[in-house]
């Protein structure tokens, strides 16, 4: 374990969900993202006087990237300390005024459970955070018919809104109707983001519900990988298929993507989080989802492609948070 010190990081409100039993395998795995669960508070009467919680960053760790698990403090001004310990570990981890455990190259080594016990001399609360890895490297998602409902969910939550971003994915099928790969909408646009392919041969990327399109060979019976990025200050949009860059093209200079978004796989949404077509609905398999909010190189496509990302993914497949919905499986 390594772990380091860094600086106090500001409280973020965060959903308290129950926390899923990690299922047992080589790498323990679940079907959603870290989340920070309920805080403890310590009170005296029925005077709240502290609580913590334990929350990360980024909020999908990635393997072999760094990893802080940040535990804030509420409802005390005073000065703080903060004894880090790990679940079956026999010495602390870390103890002194700094809140952050950093973790400089995250891996299944550091998976289980954390505890933060944050005193001072109003008292002491306790935060505990179980850390764990939905690794899809050897998977992928079966839509197996058309269907007005079957989608999946990515639940990751996007805090802040989106200036540039890159989206790639893998997908496989033998359809030659339109059919929508990946949709981000907000309460106010729908079409926020969408890669959808019209046809053989095209690609279709909407930013703020205005569209670009990328002609591509026809390869029906093969899969295909695309990575579509665009940035808001030029509004220079890139194109890669199957790993091949594609001539640039622009779109919606000085746009903002905003948040928060329901984003799905599989499904065009008319409105924030349904309006689905069946008639747009995607049949085969996908995999390989990674969402940045950066732009991206020609050998970083490269390298997603093959699922060993450069960069640190808002979340990606080899930590992959997600909801099925209807008739859709993961399968190896």
């Amino acid at each position: 374990m390594e772990a380091g010190m860094g600086k106090p990081l500001p409280w973020r409100q965060r959903n308290c969900p129950q926390r899923p039993s990690p299922r047992s395998r080589t790498i323990p795995a679940v079907t959603h993202h870290p989340r920070a669960h309920c805080p403890t508070a310590l009170r005296l009467g029925d005077e709240e006087t502290k609580r913590a919680r334990i929350w990360t960053q980024p909020a999908a760790p990635t393997v072999y990237h760094r990893l802080m698990l940040i535990c804030e403090v509420t409802g005390d001004p005073g000065p703080q300390e903060f004894l880090w310990e790990k679940e079956e570990s026999p010495v602390p981890l870390q103890k002194g005024p700094h809140n952050v455990l950093f973790l400089p190259s995250f891996n299944d080594t550091h998976l289980g459970t954390y505890t933060c016990t944050a005193s001072s001399p109003q008292g002491t609360a306790v935060a505990t955070y179980t850390l764990w890895i939905n690794d899809l490297q050897q998977k992928v998602f079966v839509f197996p018919q058309e269907s007005q409902t079957a989608h999946v969910q990515v639940t990751a939550k996007l805090e802040q809104p989106l200036h540039n971003f890159t989206v790639c994915l893998r997908s496989f099928t033998d359809l030659t109707r339109p059919y929508s790969l990946f949709s981000y909408a907000t309460k106010k646009q729908s079409n926020e983001i969408l890669l959808f392919k019209p046809k053989p041969g095209q690609y279709e990327l909407a930013v703020g519900n205005k569209l670009l399109f990328f002609t591509v060979p026809v390869s029906l019976g093969e899969s295909e990988h695309v990575c579509v990025s665009w940035e808001s200050s030029t509004g220079i949009v890139g194109f890669w298929f199957n790993g091949k860059p594609w001539p640039r093209k622009g779109l919606q200079r000085g746009y903002t993507v905003g948040v928060p978004a329901s984003i799905l796989l599989g499904q065009d949404q008319d409105s924030f989080g349904g309006g689905f077509e069946a008639q747009q609905s995607f049949v085969g398999e996908i995999s390989s989802v990674y969402m940045w909010d950066t732009g991206i190189s020609n050998s970083e496509v490269l390298w997603a492609m093959h699922n060993k990302p450069i960069q640190t993914p808002i979340f990606g497949w080899r930590d992959f948070p997600y909801k099925i919905v209807g008739d859709v499986y993961l399968k190896p």
